[in-house]
């Protein structure tokens, strides 16, 4: 009877051994299978794979940070109206994003004092969004520099003046739906506004307006997703 014991114990043990190690083993697989497939599709220096894209309107943010000499600030946001490009040989080839310039405004004040700027904003001393309703961004390409800092040219037709900028951004790779990634796609660059013909406030052109100085350059920051 002793022996039949130990030798129902030492059975239990080695089956209860053999599923752990199945356990162990489906998990390490299923570990592997899931980096697997995050890592399936990042081909190219922009890390997105051929093919055509859009952005996403629900998932993106374009906020704008102006200052004057003095170092005080304005901050606001603006949407986009749509956006879509091509990847080729794992880079950026074209592409164009649209800006709804009616809603450009400000965020950092509130109340009568936003209504103001707001309005001020979309004058024609200013973005003149009557004149000039929608801003496009037209991609021409995008490089990688030496130090694997991803960069954007594009053309921005902005005021009814197009200029050309050279973006920094950056991508990564995001798991949006079983079966789906999405691509985030990030960046910030400086807008020269009078090279845009908005010259209101610019110590570049007047020369009386002491503190009321307001800087040429504009912070222009952006997140997009792409599908």
């Amino acid at each position: 009877m002793k022996f039949y014991n130990l030798l129902l114990a030492g059975l239990v043990l080695a089956v209860s051994s053999c599923s752990n190690e199945e356990t162990s083993s489906n998990e390490d697989t299923n570990a592997e299978a899931t980096k697997t497939e995050l890592q399936s599709t990042i081909v190219g220096e922009s890390g997105m794979p051929d093919g055509n894209y859009v952005l996403t309107k629900e998932k993106h943010s374009i906020t704008w940070e102006a200052t004057k000499i003095t170092g005080s600030a304005h901050s606001g946001i603006i949407k986009a109206e749509n956006g879509k490009f091509k990847v080729e040989d794992g880079s950026i080839s074209r592409g164009v994003v649209s800006f709804e310039m009616k809603s450009f405004e400000v965020t950092d004040i509130t109340g009568e004092d936003k209504a103001n700027f707001d309005g001020h904003l979309k004058s024609e001393e200013f973005l003149d969004v009557e004149k000039f309703p929608i801003a496009k961004l037209i991609m021409n390409g995008s490089s990688t520099d030496e130090n694997g800092n991803m960069n954007l040219s594009c053309s921005f037709d902005f005021h009814g003046v197009a200029v050309d900028y050279n973006v920094p951004f950056t991508v990564e790779q995001k798991k949006m739906t079983e079966g789906e990634f999405g691509y985030q796609i990030k960046g910030k660059f400086m807008l020269d506004r009078t090279k845009h013909n908005i010259t209101y406030g610019s110590g570049s052109f007047f020369d009386d307006l002491g503190d009321r100085v307001i800087n040429d350059e504009v912070k222009i920051g952006f997140e997009f997703t792409a599908l």
